[in-house]
């Protein structure tokens, strides 16, 4: 990774969508290399967080954003004009090399990188199936787009049935798995990404994961968002790994650290 990633830039918030619990925020930050999967430390104010790509187009970057109280309130309340700090783009990417066929899988705000992605591949002219579960509606509205796109069948399921199906999104996820799929892209809960997991690992052998951990540098020197018994690091190792390397991890799906370093069942 080259050094000036490593170095946070400044840029004023060009543009702000969405609603009360969640939203996508705009900048305009010129040509840059920037791939699906990959995240920026955002600083505003007197926070900082790790947050993925959601958009990216010829210059102008997004970042979709859930209310989770403290930085991520003070970040989508604030208005065009506001100065953000962005340190990226940082961590891996999906490869997508030779891929023909792709099944997309994202949960909560896990969407978020997968919906960066699957715009993607549709630029690229592939046809895709991709899965989204949530809540609510809410927090897919701004997903909804790609209803519209003829090479991507999108599918919805929220918990409270205000959008799609009403239920997880594993909730029938068995009835795709006849379709001949040469990779599985995944994003969203660890619970949600094990179960999908257990249940592809001997039908799909291209199998990408893209991790969520907390993070306090996102550069590899603090060691906070460490998978701990493979000792690979979330925000430089990853977020996205090979699920060849998170299939032999103990706490996948089990268990994750929180800001302070405590052990938490998921």
């Amino acid at each position: 990774m080259m050094i000036e990633n490593f170095i946070e830039t400044s840029y004023p918030l060009f543009k702000i969508e969405g609603n009360s619990k969640q939203k996508t925020l705009y900048f305009k930050i010129g040509k840059k290399d920037i791939f699906p999967g990959q995240f920026y430390m955002l600083q505003h104010k007197s926070g900082q967080k790790p947050i993925s790509v959601s958009y990216y187009d010829y210059d102008i970057i997004g970042f979709t954003i859930e209310d989770r109280g403290g930085c991520s309130n003070q970040m989508i309340n604030s208005k065009p004009g506001d100065y953000f700090g962005l340190t990226g783009p940082l961590g891996t990417f999906f490869k997508i090399d030779a891929i023909k066929y792709p099944l997309l899988i994202g949960g909560g705000i896990g969407t978020a990188p997968i919906f960066f992605l699957a715009n993607h591949l549709s630029k690229l002219n592939i046809q895709t199936d991709v899965f989204f579960g949530a809540r609510s509606r809410e927090f897919l509205d701004y997903t909804f787009e790609m209803k519209n796109k003829k090479n991507i069948n999108l599918n919805i399921y929220t918990d409270d049935g205000s959008e799609g199906k009403k239920g997880f999104v594993t909730k029938d996820i068995d009835d795709h798995f006849e379709k001949e799929y040469d990779s599985l892209f995944m994003c969203g809960p660890e619970v949600m990404m094990k179960i999908v997991l257990d249940k592809v690992k001997h039908i799909i052998d291209n199998v990408q994961i893209s991790m969520e951990r907390y993070m306090k540098c996102g550069v590899g020197l603090c060691g906070t968002c460490v998978l701990d018994d493979i000792g690979l690091r979330v925000c430089t190792e990853g977020p996205v790994f090979d699920s060849k390397v998170i299939e032999i991890s103990r706490e996948f799906g089990v268990y994750h650290r929180d800001k302070n370093g405590i052990i938490k069942k998921l």
